[in-house]
């Protein structure tokens, strides 16, 4: 049995994490000097974004010979290929979403996966052609990388420094 595994693009979680390591630095250096508002929203932020980083890095789309797994933080949906009734794709500039309706429920993932034109075109290959929206086979002729989220990641991680500088040198 041959597989194909898609994960969410390393050049998002590399800075990502570290906006997630930086706001905890941020809230460690605020419990020794800081107001208890701030405490409580670099708290609150630095859970909401650790969920949302373990989350990411767990997210995976399995592609094999019998179906598709979409494996998620503590969840795991398994589809055969009979099951998948549509495939359609979802453009906002260059924010991509692709909608796979089943019987199961609808699933949706982004262009922010690693190789995910190559997903798209796997997808294709093994889904009935009737199934396949004419948008989706339009995307493949020109798939289009998702780099604004990339660089407001990485925005983040210099506003975190300076928000880290600035209170270091507060002291």
């Amino acid at each position: 049995m041959t597989q194909s595994i898609f994960k969410i693009k390393r050049t998002f979680l590399i800075p990502f994490i570290t906006v997630v390591v930086l706001l905890f630095l941020l809230f460690l250096i605020s419990l020794f000097k800081g107001q208890m508002l701030e405490k409580i929203i670099l708290a609150v932020s630095f859970a909401i974004t650790l969920f949302i980083a373990v989350e990411a890095t767990k997210r995976k789309i399995i592609v094999t010979t019998e179906g598709l797994q979409i494996k998620k933080f503590f969840r795991i949906k398994e589809l055969t290929w009979a099951e998948i009734t549509q495939l359609g794709v979802v453009i906002l500039r260059n924010k991509i979403y692709f909608i796979l309706t089943t019987t199961k429920g609808f699933y949706f993932f982004s262009n922010l996966l690693e190789n995910h034109a190559l997903l798209i075109r796997s997808l294709v290959d093994k889904v009935e052609n009737e199934k396949v929206e004419i948008e989706v086979k339009n995307y493949l002729e020109n798939p289009v990388e998702q780099r604004s989220l990339i660089v407001m990641c990485w925005f983040g991680v210099l506003i975190c420094t300076a928000f880290i500088i600035l209170k270091v040198l507060s002291f």
